[in-house]
C-alpha cells in the first residue's frame, strides 16, 4: 500500500488499532489482541475479513521491535497496516499523574472496546496531560474510568481495587493479565465503580499498560502515594510474562 493510497483509505474510512508487546522476540498476548481487534471491527460488521494468521503475519514483520502497531483501515475493505516501535524497555520506577478535565466518551455513544484511533475524548485528554505521565478520564456520573493509555488501580488496606468494565472503561488485555496474576498470589481484587475520592485515599495507586506493564504511581498532582507494593507488583508481572511467554 503506497502513502498516498493509505492517506487516502484513512480519510474515507475508520481505523481500529491493537499494540502488542514483545519480549524476548516473543509477542506477548497475540490471540487475546486478535479477539479484541475482531471485537472493535464487529461494531462496524467487518469481522470476517481478517484472520488470525493474517494478524500474526503482521507482528511477525515487525518481531525485531519492542512492540508492534497493527491498524486495521476499513474502507471498501479492511486492510492491515503495521508498525514496529522501539520503546523504553527499563521498568518505569514511579510516574505523577493527575485527573483529567476532559471527560470519557459516554459507553452509549462510543463502545468502551472500539479501540479506534478517532476517540477524541482520549486525544484531548493526552493532548492536555502536560507533564504528567498519564491522566485520568472520569465517566459521565463523575465515576473514575481509565486514563487515556492505561487501566487505573488502587490499593487500600491491602486490597486492590480497580474499575469494573461496568464503569465504561476498555478491557485492558494487561488489566486482565494482572488481576489474574494477583488472584494468584493470594490478593484481594475487587472490580466496581470507584468514586474519584477513593483515588485520593488510596494507598497506592499503579497503572497497567500493554507497553510498560505495571507502573507504580508516587503523585497525583500534588498527593504523594506510597509504592511500595505497587513496585513489588512490576516486578512480579515482569517475571509472571515471561514465565507465560516460555
Amino acid at each position: 500500500m503506497n502513502e498516498r493510497s493509505l492517506i487516502d483509505k484513512i480519510l474515507n474510512g475508520i481505523v481500529v488499532y491493537e499494540t502488542v508487546r514483545i519480549y524476548d522476540g516473543k509477542p506477548f498476548a497475540v490471540k487475546e489482541h486478535y479477539k479484541r481487534l475482531i471485537n472493535s471491527l464487529s461494531y462496524l460488521g467487518r469481522e470476517d475479513e481478517v484472520s488470525l494468521n493474517d494478524f500474526e503475519k503482521e507482528i511477525e514483520k515487525n518481531i525485531s521491535f519492542d512492540r508492534v502497531k497493527v491498524f486495521a483501515i476499513v474502507s471498501d475493505k479492511v486492510e492491515l497496516y503495521s508498525v514496529g516501535e522501539n520503546i523504553l524497555t527499563k521498568r518505569v520506577e514511579s510516574v505523577k499523574i493527575d485527573i483529567s478535565n476532559v471527560r470519557h466518551a459516554d459507553p452509549s455513544s462510543i463502545p468502551p472496546n472500539f479501540k479506534s484511533l478517532s476517540r477524541a475524548d482520549v486525544f484531548l485528554a493526552r493532548q492536555n496531560k502536560g507533564d504528567n505521565y498519564d491522566v485520568i478520564l472520569l465517566g459521565q456520573k463523575g465515576q473514575v474510568c481509565e486514563g487515556s493509555f492505561s487501566n487505573v488501580f488502587l490499593v487500600k488496606g491491602g486490597k486492590i481495587i480497580t474499575p469494573s468494565l461496568e464503569s465504561g472503561i476498555l478491557e485492558g488485555i494487561t488489566r486482565t493479565f494482572v488481576i489474574d496474576m494477583l488472584k494468584e498470589n493470594g490478593y484481594t481484587v475487587e472490580e466496581k465503580i470507584v468514586e474519584v475520592k477513593e483515588l485520593f485515599y488510596a494507598d497506592e495507586i499503579f497503572l497497567t499498560h500493554t507497553s510498560m506493564g505495571i507502573v507504580p504511581v508516587n503523585y497525583l498532582g500534588k498527593f504523594s502515594l506510597k509504592t511500595e507494593l505497587s513496585e513489588k507488583f512490576s516486578r512480579m508481572f515482569e517475571e509472571y510474562l515471561h514465565a507465560k511467554i516460555g
